[in-house]
């Protein structure tokens, strides 16, 4: 099944800036907060395994508004939970 994942950058005055990821399926959420660029690149590129063209428009989006949606993502609820994805409370 998949769902989508909902990135928030989060400014940081001195530092690298933090970005939440939201992972929403029917039902069950995920959360999780990565520090820096590399840090999302890697979650996007290893945990979620979107394809570069995918990647390059949700930093496109990113950088544009602050935020990315990207549909149709498959992560295993295990995958999520191995890469320290936290359950979160969700109304879907």
């Amino acid at each position: 099944m998949s769902g989508s994942l909902h990135i928030f950058r989060r400014e940081v005055v001195n530092g690298l800036p933090h970005f939440q990821i939201n992972y929403n399926l029917v039902g069950r959420s995920f959360a999780k907060v990565v520090d820096g660029d590399h840090q999302l690149n890697e979650f996007l590129e290893v945990a979620a395994a979107l394809p570069g063209d995918v990647i390059e428009d949700a930093w496109k989006q990113l950088d544009s508004t602050g935020s990315a949606n990207v549909v149709d993502v498959d992560i295993a609820e295990s995958q999520a939970i191995a890469n320290d994805m936290r359950i979160a409370p969700t109304d879907f």
